[in-house]
């Protein structure tokens, strides 16, 4: 807490040298002090620093460190290496870690994980794989254990569609935040819109708008318009479309 990590480091390699065998409590906070140290990497800078790296290779070592002596690991030594791998941008070694979780009943991820595991997409740009994250938790809450959506939960996963260009995977998020009744602010409806629109997703920029007023905010006047400009420009060209399937094709050419 004191940010005295070296020390931290001395008296563990002193409790080792005396013949006491660290804890997995002990290991979680050398983890923690570690990934408290680094400095966490952006979509436009996704590679980590020189001490970040060396951070994460410690960390990576404490890992190997208690497998090697046995040490018997729980939820939480997963999520500090997942918390790691966060910050470093170390997003395969993430869903590696994530995964074996998945495949273990007594280490199944709980929401604090499933949001670390949003964040880090978010923060390296690997937005596909946060939808990727979505998907495996609204499995798992077809289950008894039910990990819960956060407002974190929806915060990164409705940035991941807005800078990752995924509006298209918007419709299930919407649907859990109605169900969960955790709405987004006017500015974030906006945003959502927008998007919808350059990206030529009119079907999702509909249920933007209804979600919209389900949360009882005014819609952006600017943006409607260009909406209903969209829809309209679009049922023209189904009209047109279903006009020239009806007529069928011409006379064959001479």
């Amino acid at each position: 807490r004191e940010g005295k990590l070296v020390e931290a480091f001395d008296c563990f390699q002193e409790m080792k040298s005396e013949g006491e065998q660290p804890t997995a409590a002990v290991y979680e906070m050398l983890m923690r002090g570690c990934t408290i140290a680094m400095e966490r990497v952006t979509p436009d800078n996704p590679e980590p620093d020189r001490l970040t790296a060396y951070l994460f290779g410690r960390v990576m070592g404490l890992w190997e460190e208690m497998r090697e002596a046995k040490v018997r690991v729980d939820r939480f030594t997963y999520t500090e290496l997942l918390r790691a791998c966060g910050k470093a941008g170390q997003v395969d070694s993430a869903f590696d870690i994530f995964g074996k979780m998945l495949s273990l009943p007594q280490f199944l991820p709980d929401e604090r994980v499933f949001d670390s595991m949003y964040e880090l997409c978010a923060a390296a740009g690997a937005h596909d794989r946060a939808f990727d994250v979505f998907r495996e938790q609204v499995e798992l809450r077809k289950s008894i254990f039910r990990p819960r959506f956060t407002p974190v939960t929806y915060t990164h996963l409705l940035q991941s569609a807005v800078e990752g260009g995924l509006v298209r995977e918007l419709p299930r998020v919407m649907n859990a935040m109605r169900t969960s009744r955790c709405f987004p602010t006017r500015l974030t409806c906006k945003r959502l819109l927008r998007a919808a629109l350059e990206q030529g997703e009119l079907g999702v920029a509909e249920e933007v708008l209804s979600l919209t007023r389900h949360a009882g905010h005014s819609v952006d006047q600017v943006l409607l318009e260009r909406y209903e400009e969209a829809a309209e420009g679009a049922r023209l060209a189904e009209g047109r479309e279903r006009e020239r399937r009806q007529m069928g094709p011409g006379p064959p050419a001479r």
